[in-house]
């Protein structure tokens, strides 16, 4: 039988301690480089609205006041949505005023942001049959269908139909303003 004196078995249990702490590490390390690669690996992949829009050279704009909002995330969720996003061209009708004035107050531009955003995936032809629809921010856009163009609180959809793995995006020609402002 072998005794140990004080010093040894400090030294023992300091070496063992040493050891269980390299593979804890190691394990640590190990999980925490699958869980961010899994992560890398869908940030990349993924198509929400939110990267379409980004990707959308007509869309920079509204890409710019969903940053201002703090809103990005909004089209981000899982769905299904359908955005009716303002063309560059739609944000250039503003006034100058108008529109700085709107990007300079992001309570206020996150509440017109969640106006253009509707719970379900509604194509153009779906809106076809549809006479409002209930936004996000609370209040109801208003929809008509003029000989085949899709009109939405008076803005007529440019572009309908884009595609996004979580709903459906059309580029309309104006920014679309809630009455009630809630």
């Amino acid at each position: 039988m072998q005794f140990y004196s004080g010093r040894n078995l400090a030294s023992l249990a300091l070496s063992a301690a040493l050891l269980l702490g390299v593979g804890l590490v190691g394990t640590t390390t190990e999980a925490s480089a699958r869980t961010h690669h899994r992560h890398h690996h869908y940030s990349h992949h993924r198509n929400d609205a939110a990267d379409v829009a980004i990707k959308n050279a007509d869309c920079s704009t509204t890409v710019q006041a969903l940053k201002k909002a703090n809103a990005v995330g909004m089209l981000r969720i899982r769905g299904p949505i359908t955005v009716f996003a303002p063309s560059n061209a739609g944000w250039a009708k503003m006034t100058k005023e108008n529109r700085e004035g709107l990007m300079n107050d992001p309570k206020r531009l996150k509440d017109v942001l969640k106006y253009h955003v509707v719970k379900g995936k509604y194509s153009a032809a779906d809106l076809a049959d549809k006479r409002s629809l209930t936004t996000l921010q609370g209040e109801s856009l208003m929809i008509d269908n003029k000989s085949g163009t899709v009109v939405v609180d008076g803005c007529i959809v440019t572009t309908a139909d884009v595609p996004c793995d979580n709903g459906v995006i059309h580029l309309i020609d104006a920014v679309a303003i809630p009455e009630r402002g809630k």
